[in-house]
């Protein structure tokens, strides 16, 4: 396989990982049937698993799967670091009791949702 193959495979692994998280997120948000969140959730996870499987011998590739990671680490922190105080913040202004209106899985998705845009942020800076 040449090595511009393996490249577009990797931005096409990304490019539907991009579109099945908005997909979820969309699912998510507009309560839709749970067939269409599992859906979005098994093409979110064939770019996951698709990427290590594979050997990054691309330069490129790697710095921006390196990229991806960078932010999703800094989603993760941030998700703990702030979510308590956005929880709090949610129930003042509600006047609701306090319990946890936000998930915990919120982190997680979070980190995916960064790593897809970290990874299309750095291909697009390299593209202009």
């Amino acid at each position: 396989m040449t090595p511009e193959k393996r490249t577009q495979i990797y931005l096409t692994m990304a490019h539907v990982g991009f579109l099945a998280s908005m997909g979820f997120a969309a699912a998510h948000l507009l309560g839709w049937p749970d067939f269409f969140k599992g859906l979005m959730v098994g093409m979110l996870l064939l770019p996951l698993a698709v990427a290590p499987l594979r050997r990054m011998r691309d330069e490129y590739i790697d710095s921006l799967w390196r990229a991806g990671t960078a932010w999703a680490f800094v989603a993760v922190v941030a998700s703990f670091l702030f979510g308590p105080f956005l929880e709090g913040v949610y129930d003042g202004y509600t006047g609701a009791p306090a319990h946890q209106d936000i998930p915990v899985e919120a982190a997680g998705y979070a980190a995916i949702l960064a790593f897809f845009t970290g990874f299309h942020a750095e291909w697009l800076k390299g593209r202009l």
